[in-house]
């Protein structure tokens, strides 16, 4: 296996690992603090947005990061910094906890997986393809698609990411619901998979606004921005 250094693993694991609580890569998140390599000894820090990202999302993140580590040779150690008045040992133990039961992340893995594939479905509708031809793909013929261009390898990868978490093969028909059973009545599944989407998008401004609002560099009021009694 070819040499990999600490640049081209944050790199990856920006590009690669997803919250599963938003469906967002770490990188689109901007919570990589620091990337460490020591021999086989992979250190990464990890800055929590809000309060509300332990332990579920932090430990699906640490778990997908191990098992990148694992995939290269190496062993992880996941750093997580104190999240408000959460001292980090205890937040380093929530998280193991999670990560000891991973079956309590399938609630947020089969809603970024669901996401994710209504985000297929539509930009291949809105390439041209009917329903009917939708039902026929499988998960190579979306490959072929992204090799010749017509089809986003974002979208394949965050699809594959998900089929992988909640234990579907990397194979196979591309319509299917998270238990693996064929989608047979596609608008009664979309409806379903929209408000997967809203409850997603919703959550995830909120943890923005919060990261940002908490992790936001204090700026110092102006006066016109100062409280006053109004005489």
């Amino acid at each position: 296996m070819a040499a990999i250094d600490a640049e081209q693993i944050r790199q990856q694991l920006a590009a690669r690992i997803r919250d599963p609580a938003v469906n967002l890569t770490i990188g689109e998140l901007g919570i990589v603090r620091d990337v460490r390599l020591a021999g086989d000894r992979l250190t990464v820090r990890i800055q929590p947005c809000t309060p509300d990202c332990w332990p579920l999302a932090m430990a699906g993140i640490a778990r997908s990061i191990r098992r990148f580590a694992a995939d290269h040779g190496l062993q992880a150690e996941i750093e997580l910094e104190p999240v408000m008045l959460l001292p980090e040992a205890e937040l380093r133990e929530m998280v193991g906890d999670v990560e000891q039961d991973p079956t309590r992340l399938r609630e947020l893995w089969t809603r970024s997986y669901t996401v994710s594939l209504l985000t297929v479905l539509s930009q291949l509708e809105a390439s041209g393809l009917a329903e009917e031809e939708i039902a026929t793909l499988d998960m190579a013929d979306l490959a072929a698609r992204v090799n010749s261009g017509s089809f986003s390898s974002r979208m394949l990868d965050a699809l594959r990411h998900w089929r992988r978490e909640i234990g579907l093969p990397e194979s196979g028909p591309v319509l299917v619901d998270a238990d693996g059973e064929p989608i047979t009545d596609l608008p009664r599944w979309r409806r379903a998979a929209r408000l997967a989407l809203l409850s997603q998008r919703t959550y995830g401004a909120i943890c923005r606004d919060t990261r940002d609002a908490y992790h936001a560099t204090p700026v110092a009021p102006s006066d016109s921005s100062v409280p006053h009694d109004g005489r």
